[in-house]
């Protein structure tokens, strides 16, 4: 439970920086300045926010140990009777 809430504290952090960097670049008074921190808002922001919900899934899996698990063994089914030439085998 503290890994969710950890990674969603995380990821309500980095969302409010952005927000906070789009609005002072919003008020940038020069135009092309304004145009240029915005672009470079919108790639970092959205780089930010990409590797902030990284982390926090990586270590909410890594805390809660989820990714050692093994998965069931998949059955294929073969059932020649019911199967067309164009039909392909299930999974």
């Amino acid at each position: 439970m503290t890994a969710v809430l950890g990674s969603a504290a995380l990821t309500l952090a980095c969302l409010i920086a952005v927000v906070q960097g789009t609005i002072h670049a919003v008020s940038i008074d020069q135009t092309a300045l304004r145009l240029l921190v915005l672009a470079a808002d919108f790639i970092l922001g959205t780089s930010a926010l990409l590797a902030c919900i990284y982390l926090a899934t990586h270590l909410a899996v890594r805390i809660l140990g989820v990714g050692q698990a093994e998965f069931p063994p998949l059955t294929v089914e073969t059932d020649s009777e019911n199967l067309s030439s164009n039909d392909s085998p299930k999974i």
